[in-house]
């Protein structure tokens, strides 16, 4: 392999430094790279609450775009939609600010309209919305419903409470057990009447099949449905009958409530201990009463939810992503790999941790000093462990397109710094650590490029001002999931069995 001299090195690091200043004096000068993936589309909203930057648009449960900015227009939400370019949108679509669940985050769902509605144009405005529901408006609904519910218990003690209730409800189970008793009569008496019907029946079928010989078949037919009816009506007669008996003898519930004084006693205890639930809710006492008679009680728990609500809407903030790349080193044809996971409690903050395992693996330099006859001697060793595996802790934060970082890189102190082109499709960094007084500084640039969603490729140059002769070329590939992702991935993924 060709071998680089300093100065040839430090001027490739100069031109790829003069590379991206020209680049951000660019884009400073407010001249920007245009994408055409995706198009814009807004719309207003009475109310935007909940609703944050970055999160979904989809259509049919499928993402199609992103929220792209929020603002206050003429005292409505303005909001400016990120649409993929493949994605057809009518002028009479509707947009809908929804949420995952009972408690999940909010995000926006556009609605189509007629197939054969035109096509909004870009930058067009989508005139049909529905903003989210208001909880304060549900906690009044809730509380209209506990009044009610209170003054049908409050009339259902009046009618049924006391002795005058008792009594009425005893009347009323008096005039069952009269019914009862005289139903089973009236069907007992005529149960030989009954017989004596279906006996007729009987004859007059058969008189039917000798008047009926030349129509044999339908007649038949007519007398078989008739014989089936008089055996269902004799069998539902019977059913009838007994369960008149078992009331009479007091069994199951009805028979139970007619003759068991025991059960009506019950039935008026219970009708009293609502009595007095009721009168201590419209006294305000208890959880439920202070629910529905004080003010206090309902905006106390009118902030509770808020305050849960707020913190739901930034823990939906809170993203991770897993990573894992590999890196081809030509000079030592062999394979560098990193584990990463990448902690972003904001959007423009973030920690790193990695694990690396690094094919030069890891030196460690050791002086020892002696002294003898008044001279002293130090002799340096180093030693190179093969497989001892390097770890980074990096935070980082991010301004505009360009982001800074500083923390541990590969188990040595270390600053670097990303730029961002493209929507974050590329990114050029530069990393320098390792800074050993006796030798030059391990410095890294690398470029990645995501051209597929979880996937990216890399390359650059690594420890490319090494006065040990370790510097490199690399090429690579690497896989990056979010947290959304892994969730889409387990939850579809079968169970085996």
């Amino acid at each position: 392999m060709t071998k680089f001299s300093v100065e040839a090195k430090v001027g490739f690091f100069v031109v790829v430094g003069i590379v991206i200043l020209a680049y951000m004096s660019m884009r400073l000068g407010r001249l920007e790279y245009k994408s055409d993936q995706r198009y814009e589309v807004y719309a207003y909203f009475d109310s935007a609450e909940g609703l944050v930057k970055g999160v979904q648009v989809e259509i049919a449960g499928v993402e199609v775009g992103r929220v792209r900015d929020i603002i206050l227009e003429d005292g409505k939400a303005k909001v400016t939609l990120h649409i993929n370019s493949d994605i057809v949108i009518g002028e009479d679509a509707k947009a809908v600010i929804r949420t995952k669940g009972v408690l999940g985050d909010k995000y926006v769902e556009i609605v189509l309209g007629s197939p054969q509605a035109s096509p909004m144009p870009p930058g067009g405005r989508i005139d049909r919305t529905v903003s989210p529901a208001n909880i304060d408006t549900l906690i009044k609904q809730l509380s209209s419903i506990g009044k009610d519910i209170e003054e049908i218990t409050s009339s259902m003690s009046g009618v049924l409470g006391g002795k005058e209730g008792e009594a009425s409800l005893k009347l009323i189970v008096d005039n069952i057990r009269e019914l009862t008793q005289t139903l089973n009569e009236t069907i007992q008496r005529n149960n030989e009447n009954i017989n004596r019907i279906l006996d007729n029946f009987t004859v007059f079928s058969g008189d039917l099949k000798e008047i009926t010989g030349a129509n044999k078949g339908a007649a038949g037919e007519i007398v078989a449905n008739f014989r089936q009816a008089s055996n269902q009506l004799r069998e539902a007669l019977t059913a009838f009958n007994e369960i008149t008996e078992k009331i009479n003898r007091g069994e199951g519930t009805i028979g139970k409530l007619v003759h068991d004084d025991e059960t009506i006693r019950s039935m008026n205890e219970t009708l009293v201990a609502l009595k007095e639930i009721t009168e201590k809710i419209n006294r305000g006492e208890g959880t439920i009463g202070k629910l529905v008679q004080e003010d206090e009680t309902v905006e106390v728990l009118n902030e509770t939810l808020s305050g849960i609500n707020e913190y739901i809407r930034k823990e939906g903030r809170f993203k991770t992503y897993v990573d894992y790349r590999g890196e081809y080193l030509f000079d030592s044809d062999d394979v560098k790999s990193y584990v990463s996971l990448r902690i972003q409690p904001k959007e423009d903050k973030y920690y790193l941790v990695q694990v690396i395992d690094d094919p030069a693996g890891k030196r460690e330099v050791t002086e020892t000093t002696t002294t003898q006859g008044g001279v002293s001697t130090t002799v340096r060793k180093e030693k190179t462990d093969y497989d001892k595996i390097k770890f980074s802790a990096q935070i980082a934060k991010r301004y505009y397109d360009l982001g800074l970082r500083g923390g541990f890189f590969e188990s040595t102190g270390g600053v670097g710094a990303d730029y961002y082109f493209f929507d974050d499709r590329l990114i050029l960094s530069l990393e320098a650590f390792d800074f050993d007084p006796d030798r030059n500084p391990h410095l890294k640039f690398k470029a990645d490029f995501t051209p597929f969603h979880y996937i990216y490729v890399t390359g650059g140059v690594d420890d490319f001002i090494s006065d040990e002769d370790r510097e490199s070329f690399f090429v690579g590939a690497g896989l990056h999931f979010s947290d959304e992702d892994l969730k889409t991935l387990l939850y579809g993924a079968p169970i085996p069995r």
